[in-house]
């Protein structure tokens, strides 16, 4: 009897390993279809990539733009903000700054609050 009940657990576990490949096999099956699928519709977009050269026409733009600004000369020297700053230090007003240093109203604002008179 129990030999009997041995080999019918064992046909029961034989039977459920064997649902489990069949399940697993469906599976890989199945993921090979995918990824055949995927590399199909990479393969083309790849194909017929037109974006490609419309970003190389305005990467070629934006480095002639680039290269213009590189070219325009500086606004405002650095030796500009060093006299403004020594100006702010001796009690300048804001006027005086940006008529000896050609600097914004705004900019020579900032550098007084920046640099405060010293006596």
């Amino acid at each position: 009897m129990a030999l009997e009940i041995a080999v019918g657990v064992l046909l029961l576990l034989a039977l459920l390993q064997s649902t489990l490949m069949l399940q697993l096999w469906r599976q890989s099956r199945q993921l090979k279809q995918d990824v055949a699928r995927l590399d199909g519709s990479v393969s083309l977009s790849v194909q017929t990539d037109v974006p490609t050269a419309m970003l190389v026409t305005a990467l070629g733009r934006m480095e002639q733009r680039i290269a213009r600004i590189e070219q325009q000369p500086a606004p405002v020297k650095p030796t500009s903000y060093e006299l403004a700053q020594q100006l702010a230090r001796e009690g300048a007003d804001i006027e005086q700054m940006v008529a000896r240093c050609g600097l914004t109203r705004d900019e020579a604002r900032l550098i007084r609050q920046l640099h405060p008179v010293t006596h």
